[in-house]
């Protein structure tokens, strides 16, 4: 299992979806709620808060808002709505309809999630790099991403992940990180001198 969701969440969680009238991943049953969170906790750990996608920082509130993501969408693929290796944390622009929305990122359904074909390169089943890799723009910045095969270049055009918006947004990133890191060793500076200490 990719997560660390206990059998018995999946369990209840699927005892839930066998009632009647049940609203599947929108159920208010504590189950389900639960399941949700623990698929957003364990999403931002493993991934580090960045969206899977466009790689910027995500956070449960803020400017840009991490999203549970279904890789293959909802509908028409219902099945694999609670399926762990199914879930991913993204951010609101790559998961919204703009972007990925309800793409269809499936080749070929397999009876088990594992054995299906993704059109998309798969975080959980691919090896990312093989497929997708960042450059440096001209300004020596890792902010242009390049596809290396075709499923990393139908990925970075599907998901828009080249486009001008995404890629200002990675170069805006990217600078402030680099200004933020350097004015923290700054200020680190200055608070030794102030405390006389120099290790």
């Amino acid at each position: 299992m990719r997560r660390g969701v206990a059998d018995a969440d999946l369990a209840a969680v699927e005892a839930v979806l066998n009632e009647p009238d049940t609203k599947g991943w929108s159920s208010q049953a504590n189950c389900v709620k639960n399941f949700k969170s623990e698929i957003m906790t364990q999403g931002l750990q493993m991934q580090s808060s960045r969206c899977v996608w466009c790689t910027l920082e995500v956070a449960e509130e803020g400017h840009r808002t991490a999203h549970r993501d279904h890789i293959a969408p909802k509908n028409p693929y219902s099945q694999w709505t609670f399926t762990p290796m199914n879930l991913v944390i993204s951010c609101e622009y790559c998961n919204g309809f703009k972007v990925k929305g309800e793409l269809d990122t499936v080749s070929v359904c397999a009876e088990q999630y594992a054995n299906s074909e993704f059109l998309i390169v798969h975080p959980y089943i691919d090896d990312t790099s093989i497929h997708i890799q960042f450059v440096d723009n001209e300004a020596g910045y890792p902010i242009l991403i390049e596809g290396l095969t075709d499923r990393g270049i139908w990925t970075i055009d599907a998901m828009s992940l080249a486009s001008t918006h995404m890629t200002k947004q990675r170069a805006q990133e990217f600078i402030f990180s680099r200004e933020t890191e350097a004015l923290a060793a700054a200020d680190l500076d200055i608070l030794k001198r102030a405390l006389d200490r120099q290790d």
